[in-house]
């Protein structure tokens, strides 16, 4: 069975955070470099939660563990696990392990994290690992492909006019572009740059209830996890991605989009040789549309 682990950083719109949050700072903090990527998200809130949904069956949620940290609580699906510390004696421990599961079912899990007193608890990132079943014969590979913003693939609607192909840092783009794909996939991660001047945005699976993100972020990072979803399973499925300001001159960037099928389960073959076509994954496709005309880089260039 083909299993892929994912990680997501402190900073993804996949993660929601509560008030009380904020992006860490090396200016107040001498030991930022020591987390993953140098960034971390911080509180010191009691009752500050952080909350995301994955598919998978193995999740790890890393941080660092000092002196100045106290107790926090997990919160899996229905499972409330008892508190933990997060301290250790200086100068502490780093992209460490503060929680895991490694044995869940395949499918849709929601776990929270809150802070139990007015003392720190961070997120560095967060690793998760699924597995997928397509076909007769589950013992294939999993293979990926990536998909620039400017591939055929991607669809822009209502026109590709209405997207802007030339956003400031331009430079930090994968591939050196930045502009949503019909393509065959048992999951799906979508890239794209977050920042000050970043939006709010909704995706939708397949007609499946709305989920609500956004890349307002305090720090501009480029190629961040915007959205992933996997175990889609085979057939047709359709992802809307829209663009929903709620300030003027907010704006929404696509990077590249990543691709994620099995393939040789029947032929025996370990190679994608047309990603658009695949028999034993029944032509499954992916669709990402931008549905509103005022989308892309319409407005002053704040990332």
């Amino acid at each position: 069975m083909p299993s892929l682990t994912v990680t997501i950083e402190d900073n993804s719109p996949i993660i929601s955070y509560s008030t009380g949050w904020r992006a860490g700072h090396s200016s107040d903090d001498k030991l930022a470099n020591m987390y993953s990527q140098s960034s971390f998200t911080v509180t010191n809130v009691a009752g500050a939660s952080a909350s995301f949904s994955f598919n998978g069956t193995m999740i790890e949620i890393y941080g660092a563990k000092r002196g100045n940290h106290g107790l926090f609580q997990v919160k899996l699906d229905d499972v409330l696990y008892p508190p933990r510390t997060g301290s250790a004696p200086d100068p502490g421990v780093f992209q460490e392990p503060i929680f895991s599961v490694d044995d869940l079912a395949l499918g849709l899990h929601t776990v929270t994290l809150t802070n139990q007193e007015d003392k720190f608890l961070d997120i560095d990132f967060v690793s998760i690992t699924w597995d997928t079943i397509i076909g007769v014969n589950a013992t294939g590979k999993l293979f990926t492909e990536t998909y620039q913003d400017t591939s055929s693939s991607f669809t822009y609607l209502p026109s590709e006019g209405d997207w802007g192909a030339n956003p400031k840092r331009l430079g930090s783009f994968s591939g050196g572009t930045g502009h949503a794909t019909t393509q065959p996939g048992e999951g799906i991660s979508l890239y794209g740059p977050i920042g000050p001047g970043g939006s709010p945005y909704s995706v939708q699976i397949d007609g499946l209830p709305m989920s609500i993100f956004t890349a307002k972020k305090e720090f501009f990072t480029p190629q961040t996890l915007l959205y992933h979803a996997s175990s889609l399973g085979p057939g047709l499925h359709n992802l809307t991605l829209t663009f929903q300001p709620d300030a003027p001159q907010q704006m929404f960037a696509i990077d590249y989009a990543t691709i994620f099928t099995e393939t040789g389960l029947s032929n025996g073959k370990d190679t994608v040789s047309n990603p658009t076509v695949s028999n034993t994954t029944q032509v499954e496709k992916i669709g990402i549309h931008q549905m509103k005309r005022y989308a892309g880089f319409t407005g002053p260039e704040v990332f």
